[in-house]
């Protein structure tokens, strides 16, 4: 297989387009949401989705292709500024987009507070470029800030040998290998605007003021190392990041930067958690649209990981590679820019199982194989994460 593709489900390149995979989401994702809003702001604009709360929507140059943005005012009396929860991906578009708003259409005042939910490009691309505009501190957990910084330092011509081992062990072919080392390494760098030295630090249980309202942090992880959403119990809003996304299911990978990781376990734990909040919240995701049914989304999420690890237990009865595991997981063609993405959510899938003690490894000729040495209790993991919401409801801050 020279071409970095897999066909599963017996698709053939001639058949229809190919249906939504795991990652893109299912058609029926959405049962159970209601969506306030009837229109959706055009780049460049902002749209009021509660009392000083703006939703900005930026253009994206992939396949998903815009992230929402939140301006939130935080001054008292037309005094103060503006707070800006994630900034967009560097682009020459989306700052042209932002001078728009930052001139005619924030009234004069600064954004006063960047804040950054995770490190991932889209989130904090243009944070940097920000911050120096208005002399703004970026506040930001400190494994998404330091892992940002770290990943704009690390530029190379060619991938490093760590980033061919572990494509090799997940199933890649010397061909697949050979496309990922001429590749090269630091695209971060190119998308994202250099940062300050320094940072304001946040972490789950703080609270921030802006304007008259508290809103607490709570830092899951999973989809990214250190993600922070921003929940103000008071007014019933939740800003999700990418944690909880309406009609798309959060990629939840293993990177080589961490290739033992275990981010299904701490995306799902994330997930039960936030199952404590009221079921009747506003919640603001990073990409489709604001919506109400947190609790119904969440069950839904957590539903369709906990019941496809089956088939992945199923195809481990002989030794599996990440690779040769797509077709428990993925609904269509995985192929070209989405194979690595897919790559690192199979071995997500794989280690969690491996925690549980139900798949081990068996290593052969640099490969990494997954073999089915156990059953799998997918009711025991359902009352184990019903547990958890339990006791996060237990110990809220807020719930007094």
């Amino acid at each position: 297989m020279s071409d970095p593709e897999i066909l599963t489900e017996n698709d053939t390149a001639s058949e229809r387009p190919p249906d939504p995979d795991h990652r893109l989401g299912v058609p029926d994702d959405g049962d159970g949401l209601r969506y306030p809003m009837e229109a959706v702001p055009e780049p460049g604009t902002m749209l009021e989705v509660a009392d000083g709360l703006y939703w900005v929507r930026m253009p994206l140059p992939w396949s998903l292709d815009h992230i929402n943005l939140y301006l939130i005012d935080d001054g008292v009396a037309d005094q103060g500024g503006w707070a800006l929860v994630d900034s967009g991906v560097r682009s020459d578009e989306a700052m042209d987009h932002w001078r728009t708003i930052f001139t005619e259409r924030l009234g004069g005042r600064p954004i006063s507070h960047m804040i950054v939910t995770h490190h991932h490009p889209d989130h904090l691309g243009l944070a940097g470029w920000i911050a120096d505009e208005f002399s703004a501190p970026i506040h930001a957990t400190r494994s998404a800030y330091f892992l940002a910084r770290s990943l704009l330092l690390d530029v190379r011509e060619e991938a490093p040998q760590e980033a061919l081992d572990f494509s090799r062990r997940a199933g890649f072919t010397p061909e697949m290998v050979e496309k990922v080392r001429v590749g090269g390494w630091g695209n971060f760098s190119r998308i994202v605007w250099p940062l300050p030295v320094g940072y304001r630090s946040m972490a789950g249980g703080d609270v921030i003021r802006l304007g008259d309202t508290d809103w607490h942090i709570i830092e899951t992880a999973g989809h990214a190392p250190g993600h922070a959403c921003l929940y103000s119990p008071e007014r019933g809003i939740l800003l999700s990041g990418d944690q909880v996304l309406p009609r798309i299911s959060s990629n939840v990978s293993v990177y080589p930067t961490e290739p033992y990781g275990n981010p299904l376990e701490e995306w799902l734990v994330g997930l039960a958690r936030l199952r404590a909040l009221p079921k009747d919240i506003l919640v603001l995701p990073s990409h489709n649209e604001p919506f109400y049914g947190l609790v119904a989304r969440l069950d839904a999420l957590i539903g369709k990981h906990v019941s496809r690890l089956n088939g992945v237990v199923d195809l481990c009865a002989t030794p599996r590679s990440a690779v040769e595991v797509f077709p428990a997981l993925f609904r269509r063609r995985v192929r070209g820019m989405e194979f690595a993405m897919a790559t690192g959510e199979a071995i997500a899938h794989l280690h969690f199982l491996e925690a549980l003690g139900v798949v081990a490894r068996r290593e052969r000729d640099g490969v990494t194989r997954f073999e089915r040495i156990a059953d799998y209790d997918e009711a025991g993991l359902r009352a184990r994460l019903a547990a958890i919401t339990e006791e996060e409801r237990e110990r809220a801050p807020w719930k007094a």
